[in-house]
């Protein structure tokens, strides 16, 4: 056997584990694109799944939340709670942005409109809403106390408590300057 069939059959070898090697990427790469598939597909499946849940829950909720299972009687009520929380927040908002909705159809109704431009529903802009645990520290009004006195004066030089009118002090002569 001469020198060119000794390169030749590690050549072969070479060859042979390269491409062993390639197939070997090649099925990696195809099983892990079929993987990354049935993920998808299990994360669509199960995203649907969520959504018939939420569907469920929100059509029991409007057909039972007035008289609830016992079960459900607390989710319901805390339902409720945030729901009118989050209208008296809409309404705060509102009241920022000098704009609310007409209580007859909904259309946006600036601050200042005596009746909805859509509908000619009289508007009326409440109070901004206080809303617990939010906005409800209740603001102190601040005292003004009016000066009707003169500001007392004092010595520079001893500290002792001068007559508006002095030019010196009574106690130690010290010169006031004006």
């Amino acid at each position: 056997m001469g020198f060119m069939d000794s390169v030749k059959g590690i050549a072969e070898k070479v060859s042979g584990t390269v491409e062993s090697g390639v197939k070997s990427v090649t099925d990696s790469t195809k099983k892990m694109g079929e993987k990354t598939k049935v993920r998808n597909e299990i994360n669509k499946l199960e995203s649907e799944i969520h959504n018939a849940y939420f569907i469920i829950g929100k059509r029991y909720f409007e057909k039972h939340s007035e008289a609830p299972e016992e079960d459900y009687i607390a989710p319901i009520s805390d339902i409720k709670s945030k729901t009118e929380r989050i209208e008296k927040f809409k309404l705060l908002l509102a009241s920022y942005e000098d704009k609310q909705p007409c209580s007859n159809c909904g259309a946006e109704v600036v601050k200042g409109q005596k009746f909805c431009d859509k509908c000619g529903t009289k508007i009326e802009f409440p109070e901004p809403p206080i809303i617990e645990g939010f906005n409800d520290v209740v603001q102190q009004p601040v005292e003004v106390v009016s000066q009707t006195e003169p500001l007392k004066r004092f010595c520079t030089n001893c500290s002792a408590e001068l007559d508006p009118t002095q030019k010196f002090c009574d106690k130690c002569g010290t010169k006031i300057g004006d």
